[in-house]
């Protein structure tokens, strides 16, 4: 894919009839340690309903959404920005998450500056 094929890409996606949850903050409930993950998405796209939790390992569920900052709390994470990678991004990531990419999928923005 070339990178002007990417910017074609996403411009569809600010223009799909699709979820727009920019400004949403989200809280995925671990059903083991009741850790919550919590979340914000900065472009429109999709994120997924189940997410590993940071702390056991166990499934977090997407529980929570808010127009509202979570309040600091030990059994909640600092916020994680929900993005739309850049093209440079793009072609860093794993084949399976390229493709959640190109079907509307967002990724966390502090792993996309670990690659």
């Amino acid at each position: 894919m070339t990178k002007e094929e990417y910017k074609k890409k996403c411009l569809e996606f600010e223009e799909a009839k699709m979820y727009d949850g920019r400004g949403e903050y989200n809280g995925y409930i671990c059903q083991k340690c009741g850790y919550t993950v919590a979340t914000l998405y900065k472009d429109k796209g999709v994120t997924p309903f189940i997410i590993k939790c940071p702390k056991c390992g166990e499934e977090s569920i997407h529980r929570i959404t808010s127009r509202t900052a979570p309040p600091e709390h030990p059994k909640t994470s600092k916020v994680k920005n929900w993005v739309r990678p850049t093209f440079e991004q793009f072609v860093k990531l794993s084949p399976a998450t390229q493709e959640h990419v190109l079907n509307g999928g967002l990724v966390w923005e502090e792993e996309l500056c670990q690659i």
